[in-house]
């Protein structure tokens, strides 16, 4: 009782409030179990009992329960000091004991201070308890107990001697839990003064590895009997590696997000970068982990030794976690090792040799002092590595890329600096082209930030293009502007004479000209000492009439951002010099406007002719008849002419028009496109008016008929059928009828029903 009550006062000084709940909880279970055991045995038991749900957050233990076999439950130990001081293990959940084991008579040399060391998945589904009792008086030895649990069946597995103590004689500080032959499952490995190692290497039993004396010397064993290998396996894993680099202010930033496959066996607790580098301006890591360099010529990730076994390393299945550092060196291809857990400590100098090993992107120190043909040849290197590694997915990608870097090649061995310029700077346009969908981000930095490292290395020239613009005699004109493409369209030097310079590194250019609003562009001229002349043409705009004669009045206006003045036709033309490109051309004559589009490279003269317009007016016979006065719209009303024998005639451009023909004081309009037909037809109708008594229908004789057209006008006197007649233009009319003093109104249009009939109240 006293050595329980003195475990229970250590229990309770714990420094965590977390750990306080646990415990209390934990004695809670120690009283059930106490109770449990004393109904079924009798014997007066000391009880320590384990929160494994509780405890499995704490990093004073070391807790792994992958299919949670004991979630909610509490391993114990117990001491019957009762029955010869006997041991016996048990799982207790939820006021039940579900497994215990039989009692180990150990006797009074047991000194019940033990506790669960650790439980560890050492199989697939069971889980395996060890505890640790010291067994010798002054506590100085332990023994070490070990328990097996599927969820079902429970079973102390390891051998115990001919005095019931186990055959583990170790304390936690000589045991070791790793898996020596890299298998995938963890052995537990012991020795002390007989130095024996055990494993677990069945689902029940403990078998001896070798039962000769050795001794830990270091992380290594002595040469008595059988030793571990000289490195543990640790590259029993499958990795991934995602990288991306960030090139900003002349600083590279090198990202890293490193996974590990479902298929691993181990986790990973090293990530290393075969790459010898001066200085990490800055750098990443997670909790828990630490980067150097400059040591082992790599740069390394590594759990902090002190968190080693805590919850930290990058577990089979787990998607990654991110590390990255900056430096100032050019990316290159890099290999890369991944090494796992095994064993608790870091093995850097057999990194290279005991890793999983890939190719990632990394800085590079000696990339910066190839000249331009060897760094040229690094790139055609890399290119080809990027396709066998996948970061480039399509061959006709690479094929591409390795004709550009050839090509510019050639043109650094011809001495045409700004030949190559050119080449990589198209390369460097495709590869951001092609980073949408066949390029890795590890082909991309590798390409990319290389090209343009060489590009700046490649020496620039200045050369001069000369640009001048002459008219059609060949005579100099001076240009507005004129701009060179590089990168953006840029301004040219005014040279103050009618002439510009163009000053570029690179050697062709495309440039504009520009002259009376409009610009014109020529592609791939040579801009190494050259003169380049553009040329306007005189461009002619004629008007002519339906027989083919020049006529003049004719306005001309041509779009270049905007509509311009080209000038009126003399002699039926009007001339002006411009640049030999597609403009618009309006031409206004007569107050109408026609357009027309036109290359002035292929054809300098415009022609704009117009048409005869006829306007015609008939009667409801069809003959034509006179005295119709015609007007058309081209802003407003205009004059055309009165009929002559029936028609009048004007020269009008083949456009969209309305027409008003006017007759007897009645209007009729009508739209025609000229370009059409030319002959526009009105037409009258024979307007009939007849007037009858409403009492009997009967005719009037002799009653005055009018028709309102901007005042009454005489219609007619009807005979003795009450009718009269007149042919008007086919419209909405107001009729009145007189008899004697009786009169009537009635509107009526004469193009749907030319009989008007009109009743009157007479006697």
């Amino acid at each position: 009782m006293k050595f329980y009550i003195t475990t229970l006062l250590l229990l309770l000084t714990l420094n965590s409030r977390v750990q306080s709940q646990f415990l209390n909880s934990e004695v809670t279970a120690n009283a059930e179990i106490k109770a449990i055991l004393q109904s079924e045995s009798g014997g007066y038991y000391y009880i320590n009992s384990f929160d494994v749900s509780q405890r499995k957050s704490s990093n004073e233990y070391y807790i792994q329960d992958k299919s949670n076999l004991l979630n909610g439950c509490f391993v114990f130990v117990a001491k019957d000091s009762v029955h010869n001081s006997s041991l016996l293990f048990g799982i207790y959940k939820e006021g039940d004991i579900l497994w215990n084991s039989r009692s180990f008579f150990c006797g009074e040399s047991i000194i019940f201070a033990g506790d669960i060391w650790q439980i560890r998945n050492l199989k697939p589904n069971k889980v395996y308890i060890i505890f640790q009792l010291p067994y010798i008086p002054d506590g100085s030895e332990s023994n070490l107990w070990v328990v097996y649990w599927d969820g079902v069946i429970g079973e102390v597995v390891n051998e115990v001697d001919n005095e019931d103590f186990s055959t583990i004689y170790a304390n936690t500080n000589s045991v070791k839990i790793l898996d020596y032959d890299g298998d995938g499952v963890e052995e537990i490995l012991a020795t002390q003064t007989d130095s024996t190692i055990y494993d677990i290497d069945a689902d029940t039993t403990i078998s001896y590895l070798n039962e000769a004396l050795y001794t830990w010397v270091g992380n290594t064993l002595s040469d008595y009997g059988v030793l571990l290998p000289e490195n543990l396996p640790k590259d029993r894993l499958d990795a991934t590696i995602n990288n991306l680099v960030i090139f900003q202010n002349d600083i590279f930033t090198y990202e890293y997000n490193v996974g590990n496959s479902e298929n691993s066996i181990q986790s990973i607790q090293t990530f290393a970068l075969d790459t010898d580098i001066d200085s990490i301006i800055s750098k990443y890591v997670p909790s828990k982990w630490v980067c150097f360099n400059s040591i082992y010529s790599m740069i390394i990730f590594t759990i902090d030794p002190i968190f080693i076994d805590e919850n930290c390393k990058i577990i089979p299945g787990q998607s990654g976690i991110s590390f990255s550092f900056s430096n100032k060196e050019l990316p290159s291809i890099v290999k890369y090792y991944i090494q796992g857990y095994n064993g608790g400590w870091n093995d850097f100098n057999n990194l290279k040799n005991n890793s999983k090993i890939g190719y990632t992107i990394g800085p590079n120190l000696n990339n910066k002092s190839l000249n331009s043909d060897e760094f040229i040849d690094s790139l055609i290197s890399y290119n080809q590595h990027c396709f066998e590694f996948n970061w480039i997915t399509h061959q006709f990608t690479a094929t591409k890329y390795d004709s550009l870097f050839n090509l510019a090649k050639t043109q650094l061995q011809q001495n045409n600096n700004n030949g190559a310029r050119v080449i990589l700077q198209t390369l460097l346009q495709q590869i951001d082209i092609d980073s949408a969908s066949n390029l890795t981000s590890e082909a991309y930095a590798l390409l990319r930030y290389n090209t343009e490292y060489l590009l700046e290395k490649i020496p620039q020239t200045s050369p001069n293009l000369v640009v001048n613009l002459k008219n059609s005699l060949g005579n100099q004109i001076p240009a507005s502007n004129v701009k060179y493409y590089e990168g953006s369209w840029k301004d040219a030097v005014n040279n103050g004479d009618g002439t510009f310079t163009v000053i570029t590194t690179r050697p062709t250019v495309s440039i504009r000209v520009y002259y009376e609003y409009a610009s014109k562009q020529a592609d791939n001229i040579n801009a190494q000492s050259n003169t380049y002349t553009f040329i306007t043409v005189n461009a002619a705009v004629q008007l002519k009439n339906s027989l083919g004669n020049l006529i003049n009045a004719g306005t001309v206006q041509y779009y270049a951002g905007a509509w311009r003045s080209f000038g009126t036709t003399s002699n039926g033309v009007a001339y002006k010099e411009l640049l030999p490109i597609n403009y618009s051309f309006r031409m206004t004559y007569e107050y109408g406007s026609i357009d027309k589009q036109q290359n002035l490279s292929s054809d300098p003269t415009v022609v704009f002719q117009t048409v005869n317009a006829a306007v015609q007016l008939k009667n409801s016979l069809g003959n034509l008849i006179d005295l119709g006065t015609v007007q058309y719209y081209a802003g407003a009303w205009r004059s055309f002419g009165t009929t002559s024998n029936g028609v009048s005639y004007k020269e009008l451009l083949p456009v969209n028009y309305s027409f008003r023909m006017t007759h007897e004081f009645v209007s009729n309009d009508k739209q025609q496109n000229l370009s059409t037909t030319p002959v526009v037809d009105f037409n009258t109708v024979l307007c009939t008016v007849k007037v009858s008594k409403i009492s009997n229908n009967e005719p009037i004789n002799n009653a005055a008929v009018k028709y309102y057209a901007g005042a009454w006008r005489n219609l007619g006197t009807t005979d003795v059928n009450g009718i009269t007649t007149k042919e008007l233009l086919p419209a909405n009319i107001i009729f009145r009828a007189t008899s004697g003093s009786v009169s009537l109104d009635k509107q009526q249009d004469i193009s749907v029903n030319n009989l008007v009939e009109i009743l009157l109240n007479v006697p």
